[in-house]
Parts: structure tokens; sequence; C-alpha cells
């Protein structure tokens, strides 16, 4: 496999190769000084559009390795499908704004390890509301995990996935609780959409039809994907790519290829949902309703909002500073709609 600076190599070469569309930054070092890199892609990737952002994260343990190299070669396909005019993909970029972490623990990767330099299991390290390290700071936190927190912090994601290894199934929320989660039929229905696709999930008889509650599974406490969700509203899952963690590099061309279109889907299914600006900041109170029932609500104090929703008829009730009382019913099928 390549090593980290391999990794970071392949990343700068396609964001000086791109530069229309992808964009190169750190989230912050490692133990041992190493970036963790992210790339942005947007056909307008210097500008902060009212757009839904999604992100995938891979590598959080350094010894499962499947999942950052599709990162880097799913950037690559987006990058190259754009440029060839591919509707699909123009579709995603133009609509989106996507943020890709191939390796949030490159020390990890290094040493081929499931923790970090200190040995530390970053998807046992985030806060967890279900145990006495319940509040969300940055206090006593490994780095890589602290460079995700404040990742999320400043922005506004709405969709993401997390990669491991081990198993080929997709693993959606909780993981920490038994209850069932806000969002239980919408986040089934999109890992459904995307194990349907890859042979090793879809035909798992160990998980049927390739996914699995966490909770049931095995608990997690301090985990990335509850963490995202519960203090951040960003809908997570995990999808586990390969039964074996670190696999013989030769056979990283199948799984891409198993992969490839679910990745895509899954990105294209962020688009649908609702936006709303508030260019002024202050409290924002927002309503979904579906059917006369609330569905979800929430106080953001953020400049944009964005839910994503299952396509359908909903009814949005939202008041902020300066917008009084506003109440919109609106149709969702293949775009997103913006109030």
């Amino acid at each position: 496999y390549p090593t980290s600076k391999e990794i970071e190599n392949k990343l700068t070469q396609l964001a000086n190769t791109y530069p229309e569309i992808l964009r190169m930054f750190s989230l912050g070092k490692t133990h041992q000084g190493k970036d963790i890199w992210a790339v942005k892609i947007s056909d307008n990737p210097d500008i902060d559009e009212l757009e839904p952002e999604t992100k995938y994260i891979a590598n959080m343990h350094g010894d499962e390795i499947v999942g950052r190299e599709l990162m880097v070669l799913l950037i690559e396909e987006i990058a190259k499908g754009y440029k060839a005019e591919n509707k699909k993909i123009i579709n995603l970029v133009d609509n989106l704004e996507i943020y890709i972490v191939p390796s949030m623990n490159p020390d990890g990767a290094d040493k081929v390890r499931r923790g970090n330099n200190d040995w530390v299991d970053l998807n046992r390290d985030f806060p967890d509301f279900t145990t006495s390290d319940n509040q969300n700071d940055l206090d006593g936190r490994e780095p890589e995990t602290k460079a995700i927190m404040k990742f999320q912090r400043e922005r506004n994601f709405s969709l993401s996935a997390n990669f491991h290894g081990g198993a080929e199934v997709v693993n959606y929320p909780w993981d920490t609780t038994g209850d069932e989660h806000p969002l239980h039929e919408h986040i089934l229905q999109i890992s459904l959409d995307y194990a349907q696709l890859v042979p090793g999930m879809r035909d798992n008889y160990r998980f049927p039809k390739g996914v699995v509650n966490g909770y049931d599974w095995y608990e997690v406490n301090g985990g990335m994907q509850d963490w995202s969700y519960h203090w951040h509203e960003d809908l997570q899952i995990t999808i586990e790519l390969s039964n074996k963690k670190y696999p013989n590099y030769n056979v990283i061309d199948k799984y891409w290829k198993d992969n490839r279109e679910s990745l895509l889907n899954f990105l294209e299914s962020a688009i649908t949902g609702v936006g709303l600006s508030n260019p002024k900041g202050g409290s924002l109170f927002v309503k979904i309703l579906k059917e006369d029932e609330m569905i979800y609500s929430t106080i953001s104090s953020k400049k944009q909002f964005f839910k994503v929703l299952p396509k359908g008829r909903y009814t949005i009730e939202y008041s902020g500073d300066n917008l009084g009382l506003q109440k919109k019913v609106i149709n969702i099928s293949h775009k997103s709609i913006y109030l």
C-alpha cells in the first residue's frame, strides 16, 4: 500500500490537475506531525454556497485500509468525470459541496495498526450522549478526533459516511443505544440502497440485505457515527467495505468496481431535501411536518440550514430574527428546495 506521504502526493497532484473543482486542505496534525488531508469538491470550490454539504471519512482505524484507497479513486473519478461532462457527476458537483477525508489516521495507517500513534481507538474517542463523556468538548481527546470535531463545527454537513473494514455491511445508527433513531426509515432505506449494488453486501448470509443496526450488532460508545447526528444533526452511516481489514493490494480494483456506483448514489441522495438561508445568523427555528405530523424540529444558529429528506410532500415552518413566522408547503422530488 502507499505510504501516507504517497497518498498526500497523489491528492496534491489531483488538486493541481483539476483546480476548477478541487481544493485540498489540512484539518490538523497527528501526534507525528502528519497532516489530516481533506479535499473539497464543488463547481465553486472557493465559495461557501447554499448547497447541501456531505462528507466521506475513511481510515480512522489505521489497519482498515480499503476505504482510504477507494476515497482517492473516488476523487479522481469525480474530477475526470466532470471534465468529461458525465451527466451524473456534473449533477453531483454542481449541486453539492462534497468533502472527502481519505485518511483520518495516517499515523496508524503507516504503522498498520488500529489505533493512532498513542494506540488510541479513534472510534471510541468522541463524545457519547449515553455515557458520562456526554459533553461535546475537545478536552482530553486525540488530535485526530479534535480535527474532525472542529471541522464538523465549522461546516453544515447533512449526510455523511465513514468507512471501515472487517465485514461487508452497511451499519446504520444508533451504535450506542437500542432506541430507534429519529430518522430510522430514511437512514435504513439509504443503507439498503447502498448495499443492494455491492455483491459482497447484498449476498451476505450473515447480514440480511447487507445492512445491520449498529447496536444490534455490537454496542459502540464514543463512536463518530452517533456523535455526528446527536450534536450536529449530520446523518451518518458506517460502511464496512471488506472482510479482511488489510487485504492484498491487488484486490482494491475489485472493491472499487463493486462500490463505485453506490459511492456516487449515496452522494446523490444528499441532494434531495430542504435548505434555508439565515445570513444574519441568530436563532432559526425550524419545524418539518409530513401529513400534519411533525417529523423534525431544531434551533439552528448557523447561516445555512439544510435537511436531507426522502422524496415527498412537506410543510416547513420556520422563524427567526427579522423573518417572522413563515410556512411553506413543498414537494421534494429529485432536487433540493431552498426557501
